[in-house]
């Protein structure tokens, strides 16, 4: 399926010569940053829907299609001379030690600089969105293997019946916990132990004949 162009950024294509570029941009939403990286890569910053993308060097490997359902997936190298992408990297591994695992999502998005200039908050002209299969940083590239969401992973039902377990995320709105502690193993004693057993997210009545779909 070709992608549906804006009809400046369609103009600006079928010119013999143009002044426009086609500039790749990656949002990568990182679970425990409050806002996600954006960054263009340009030799200059870029304003687009109310934020500033920062110019820095990436490449991004040929999307293509395939023929033989395999869920696809694409290599994203993100300059790490700065060490920068290892430090959020690090700090999304401690992440997930305390809240469980949320995984990195990033949005490819390919935008017309004069479409931005007629308007600020445009639709890019290319968009896909995938989420992170596997990272590995070196001294030059923090280097993403990207992947589709596989809908055989998910599970379903979303909701189980467990008896010492707690379904909520540590300290998040349903868990209600905002004391000092830093981690949490989810387990009713735990609970207790923080004074916060009337938010414990498991369901301590089911008894011990197994695991409840709910």
């Amino acid at each position: 399926m070709f992608p549906t162009l804006s009809s400046i950024a369609i103009e600006e294509k079928n010119k013999l010569a143009t002044d426009s570029i086609f500039l790749p941009c990656l949002e990568i939403t990182i679970p425990g940053l409050d806002d996600p990286i954006r960054v263009v890569r340009d030799n200059q910053d870029l304003t687009w829907k109310t934020y500033t993308w920062v110019a820095f060097p990436f490449e991004i490997d040929e999307i293509g299609d395939t023929s033989k359902g395999e869920i696809p997936q694409i290599d994203i190298r993100v300059a790490n001379i700065s060490r920068a992408m290892e430090s959020y990297l690090q700090a999304y591994d401690s992440y997930c030690k305390t809240n469980g695992y949320t995984p990195i999502t990033v949005n490819i998005y390919v935008v017309n600089t004069k479409a931005i200039l007629a308007d600020g908050n445009c639709d890019p002209e290319v968009e896909h969105s995938f989420v992170l299969k596997q990272p590995k940083t070196n001294a030059e590239w923090a280097t993403f293997t990207l992947g589709a969401t596989n809908t055989y992973t998910i599970r379903v039902p979303q909701g189980r019946l467990l008896k010492n377990t707690c379904r909520y995320k540590f300290k998040d709105a349903r868990c209600g916990y905002a004391g000092e502690e830093v981690a949490c193993d989810k387990t009713l004693v735990a609970c207790r132990s923080y004074n916060n057993s009337d938010r414990f997210g498991g369901f301590p009545g089911v008894g011990t004949g197994g695991i409840l779909i709910a």
